[in-house]
């Protein structure tokens, strides 16, 4: 009787605790938005234009599918191909549909991006002692995705959502007292999340 006792421990264990190394599947969604200005003037029917002050929320790059509204252009463009960004601008970013009006510099140029990224990581609980130090409330999570495992160019940010094997958790906003939202290590390998 004991033998079998012990069995069924360890497989419930070994179902409920991951592996050394293990890393499980995880979907991070994001929804970021923010303004730039259109950088030059651009013809109606131009099909990219050059925009400088983006965000830093965008990271290196606008990415496929992100959603623009120029000036006061009734229409809502995408982004049809990646755009690197340097110091906050862009050059060239191929949209659809052309535009329908001219765009004039110096003009609003509304971004938002809607996306959603499998990545690995895994979901794990905070030391006591940092929740002890108030470093954390002792209902936060923390979720470690592997950077590798993203998309270049994305990283988590405050307010994304994030979907475990356990549930959906969201990373806390910025400026949460305590410990910051989101940690990268230092050999960029890991984000750090913490969540709510």
């Amino acid at each position: 009787m004991t033998t079998r006792l012990f069995r069924t421990i360890a497989r419930t264990v070994a179902k409920a605790v991951p592996a050394a190394g293990a890393a499980y599947d995880l979907l991070l969604q994001q929804e970021v938005s923010g303004t730039a200005t259109v950088d030059g003037t651009f013809s109606e029917g131009a099909a990219t234009i050059d925009i400088s002050g983006i965000p830093a929320g965008f990271g290196p790059g606008l990415l496929i599918g992100d959603k623009l509204k120029v000036g006061a252009d009734p229409t809502t463009y995408t982004v049809v191909a990646p755009a690197a960004v340097a110091t906050g601008r862009a050059a060239g970013v191929a949209l659809s549909p052309p535009l329908s009006y001219q765009a004039n510099d110096g003009g609003a140029v509304d971004i938002a991006r809607s996306a959603s990224h499998f990545c690995k990581g895994l979901e794990t609980a905070f030391a006591a002692y940092s929740i002890a130090q108030s470093d954390v409330c002792a209902t936060d999570v923390k979720v470690l995705i592997l950077a590798g495992t993203l998309p270049a160019g994305v990283s988590p940010q405050p307010g994304d959502r994030i979907t475990t094997p356990n549930r959906i958790v969201t990373i806390v906003p910025a400026g949460t007292p305590g410990r910051p939202a989101v940690v990268t290590d230092p050999a960029g390998a890991t984000h750090e999340c913490r969540c709510a």
